[in-house]
């Protein structure tokens, strides 16, 4: 008959110790792994994936792989001369009018030859009088003229 295999109390806190121990370091960096942001490389030509350790105060970051600077804030290449606010506000305003450019365009709306304005044809014929006095021709968006009688 087999006699069991005994440890000492302190051998067998000692394993027990180092399996917590182990266990705990494995929870803890894969928290610190989870934590990291991914993101891939803005610049166009790269697109790698980067993980990313945020640091306070630092924003201007390099991708290891293309070497090309891009902010860690907004996610796009580096925006030089400009801070991040800046550029946010240009960005949403860039984004904004091209909406309302694929707007017109679907909707066949015209700009006057003058101020640029969009005008929206409801009804009526092609001479249009823009809010700033111009008259043009809806159809090819010239000033109006005598020859637009059959443009």
């Amino acid at each position: 008959m087999d006699l069991p295999i005994l440890i000492s109390d302190a051998k067998y806190a000692k394993e027990l110790q180092k399996q917590y121990v182990l266990e705990d370091s494995l929870t803890s960096r894969n928290n610190a792994l989870a934590r990291r942001e991914k993101l891939c490389c803005p610049n166009k030509r790269c697109s790698k994936l980067l993980i990313l350790d945020p640091v306070e105060g630092i924003i201007k970051g390099i991708c290891p792989s293309c070497k090309g600077p891009f902010c860690t804030q907004c996610r796009v290449p580096w925006h030089t001369g400009r801070d991040c606010d800046e550029f946010q506000k240009e960005e949403k305003d860039r984004e904004n009018d091209i909406r309302v450019k694929l707007l017109a365009e679907n909707r066949k709306w015209k700009n006057c030859p003058h101020c640029n304005s969009l005008v929206e044809k409801v009804d009526g014929c092609m001479q249009i009088t823009c809010r700033c006095k111009e008259q043009f021709c809806y159809a090819c968006g010239e000033t109006w003229s005598e020859r637009h009688w059959n443009c």
